[in-house]
């Protein structure tokens, strides 16, 4: 890949990215509060991915839409309540149809079996997800398959561009301070909470190898959804209600949902913030995938 242009809109790697070059394809990384601030650059057909959590992607291809309006649609299961961040790979190609871009989305799941801890794609299955099977199910002539494996050639390239990889680092913030030190994927675990009657829904990454301590850092992460209101009958009641206020008044929080991660200094403190209560973080968050409590994990 030649002349490739790297914008970092906040100086860093961090931040938002926007990678070009002589290549058709470009590719976009945003949080899902900024979205809606690269319209153009995804205004396109194209493959990306809805990252969750610190090494868990959602595979998706554009269809008759663009990138940048497909993204925001619905998706299955929980990935609009999970994703934090989306890579758009988007084709400056119109004769694009859906049998290529089928064909790069399958390849593109493979890629992600291969290099993340988890692809929650799920049509096409891990085991469909092969050169072989590509080249006989989608039905495409050799001139079609070369053009899609050189567009996901340029796909690959561009993500090992990204120097610590696709997921952004440090991307939490509390009031006032500069973004949190990221942990290591193995020092933390995606934890969940629910609530039905207070209306409460969310997910939390949470420090688990750090020795023992009774508080861990927790990071709260955008698309949970808080409750109507907070009690007054715990300590830290006012402290809730003014942070809450807080970001709202910032816009980090619409219609209860929160728009970017949070980061808070003990799980408890990030339960008590998401249910607007008392909260027993060791006992009531449970990990993603197995329900298993926190205080299980404690090392």
């Amino acid at each position: 890949m030649k002349n490739v242009r790297i914008s970092l809109t906040d100086g860093s790697y961090d931040g938002p990215i926007v990678m070009t070059s002589g290549s058709t394809v470009s590719v976009v990384r945003a949080k899902k509060g900024e979205v809606s601030d690269y319209c153009n650059e995804l205004e396109g057909a194209g493959i990306y991915f809805l990252l969750i959590g610190t090494d868990e992607v959602y595979v998706g291809e554009s269809g008759l839409s663009t990138v940048g309006s497909r993204i925001m649609n619905t998706h299955s299961g929980q990935i609009d309540r999970l994703w934090h961040t989306v890579v758009g790979f988007v084709v400056d190609d119109k004769t694009l149809g859906n049998n290529e871009l089928l064909y790069m989305e399958n390849a593109m799941c493979e890629y992600a079996h291969n290099h993340f801890s988890k692809c929650l794609t799920t049509t096409p299955a891990q085991k469909n997800c092969n050169a072989s099977f590509r080249k006989s199910h989608y039905k495409l002539g050799a001139i079609q398959i070369s053009t899609c494996d050189q567009y996901l050639a340029d796909m690959t390239d561009y993500i090992d561009l990204f120097p610590n990889g696709v997921f952004p680092a440090g991307s939490a913030m509390t009031p006032g301070s500069a973004a949190a030190a990221p942990a290591s994927p193995a020092d933390t675990a995606t934890f969940y909470f629910r609530n039905s009657k207070r209306d409460v829904d969310g997910t939390v990454e949470i420090m688990i190898h750090t020795g023992d301590t009774k508080k861990r850092k927790a990071v709260l992460k955008s698309g949970s959804r808080i409750s109507t209101d907070v009690s007054d009958h715990f300590s830290s009641a006012d402290r809730v209600k003014a942070y809450r206020d807080k970001l709202i008044s910032e816009g980090k929080i619409i219609d209860r949902v929160l728009q970017e991660d949070v980061l808070f200094d003990s799980q408890s403190g990030a339960g008590e913030f998401l249910n607007g209560t008392a909260f027993d973080g060791n006992g009531s968050w449970k990990r993603i995938g197995d329900n298993v409590p926190l205080k299980m994990l404690l090392k």
